[in-house]
């Protein structure tokens, strides 16, 4: 029986060795995918933005379901379940990593994708490890503020500049998230410093650069293999350290044009010859809605002095960003950010919203408050001491 068992893993061994030998030879990569036999007829569907991949969909057939594509650089594959979306009216997206020809083995869990299990991709093995360690404490963070808060009020906050316990919810969960970003910046360090050819690591560092120093982004960064740096993952590393480069105090803004709520485009040296505090905001940005009051109180004692607050928002609901400049009744400039412009990391590196940066007269950035340390009280006590006349 024994020498049967062997047999049969050495013939799986051989089967699987052919099929990625076949995979890296015609230069693909499949995702050979199981499924419970109860799911049949149901769909996993298949998704890459950063490659510019239409969704597709693979039926399940006996269990199994297939997707293959041309390797053409390393990426992130994103995935979702159709009994997922008709079961709970939505889907939580799933993401495994490629960055050679290969064979990716995928069992899929349809009821929650993220649950799935996935072998054939090292890379993706490393993001796993490091979502293992660190979405624990991220649920238990969540867990803590719903036990204090309610169910209700998380699963549905909803921004109420006059209501006491949102604010002790902003509050409190800045706090712990605080803490847990600084779990996570460790865990990510380590993981670098261990895994510095690996695409994950290259991946992991994208997402989460803004929670660094710029001497430690700087520093991680150049730990990683020179053969990772390149595309969109790494495009976006260099443009936060271009951007946090460019927006240091003392640099003086490098002229833009952007959109306002009438399609119109607006060039930042328009405003030049005042005090012109940018406010990074959007409409879906709970925190930012709550800072507006504080905002106000500012445009109405300085406007008069040469003082004005320039709205500039990384959106891509138009119709809810036009809708909450009306609704809030917003006196000052609007300018739409995008992803094709991306001036808000590009040029400025947004870290945290809302956060609001002070230029002078002249373009040379005078302040920064929110994504640094730096609070409202900081920046409301330099603008009154630069106005106390």
């Amino acid at each position: 029986m024994k020498n049967v068992n062997r047999l049969l893993l050495f013939i799986a061994l051989l089967t699987i060795g052919k099929a990625n030998a076949q995979a890296v030879a015609s230069g693909d990569i499949i995702f050979e995918g199981t499924a419970d036999a109860k799911y049949n007829g149901e769909y996993v569907h298949i998704y890459n933005h950063l490659l510019k991949e239409k969704h597709d969909s693979a039926q399940i057939v006996n269990g199994v379901f297939t997707f293959k594509r041309p390797f053409s650089a390393a990426t992130r594959y994103m995935f979702y379940s159709s009994y997922e979306l008709k079961a709970k009216h939505g889907y939580s997206p799933f993401g495994i990593l490629v960055d050679h020809p290969s064979v990716i083995h995928f069992n899929a869990d349809m009821e929650s994708l993220p649950n799935s299990k996935v072998t054939g991709s090292a890379s993706n093995d490393v993001y796993e490890h490091f979502s293992a360690q660190t979405e624990p404490a991220q649920k238990a963070m969540m867990d803590k503020l719903t036990a204090k808060y309610g169910s209700e009020l998380m699963d549905n906050p909803k921004p109420d500049t006059a209501d006491a316990k949102y604010k002790a919810l902003i509050a409190d969960y800045n706090q712990l998230n605080g803490e847990y970003k600084q779990f996570v910046d460790k865990t990510l360090e380590t993981t670098i410093r261990q895994n510095s050819s690996s695409f994950a690591s290259l991946v992991l560092l994208d997402y989460n650069c803004r929670d660094f120093t710029l001497p430690k982004l700087e520093e991680l960064y150049a730990l990683l293999s020179p053969s990772l740096k390149q595309g969109s993952f790494a495009e976006g590393i260099e443009d936060n350290i271009a951007g946090r480069k460019k927006s240091a105090l003392g640099s003086t803004v490098a002229d833009f044009t952007l959109n306002d709520p009438q399609n119109n485009p607006v060039k930042f040296s328009s405003l030049k010859g005042k005090y012109v505090l940018i406010d990074f905001w959007g409409s879906w940005c709970g925190p930012c809605h709550t800072a507006l009051p504080g905002l106000r109180d500012l445009y109405a004692k300085y406007h008069d002095k040469g003082f004005e607050i320039l709205g500039l928002a990384t959106e891509s609901n138009l119709d809810a960003w036009v809708k909450d400049i009306n609704k809030e009744k917003l006196p000052w400039p609007q300018m739409v950010d995008s992803k094709i412009s991306d001036i808000s990391q590009k040029e400025f590196a947004i870290t945290q919203y809302p956060t609001t940066v002070l230029v002078d007269p002249n373009g040379v950035i005078i302040g920064r408050f929110g994504d640094n340390g730096k609070t409202e009280e900081d920046r409301d006590k330099q603008l009154a001491a630069i106005f106390k006349n």
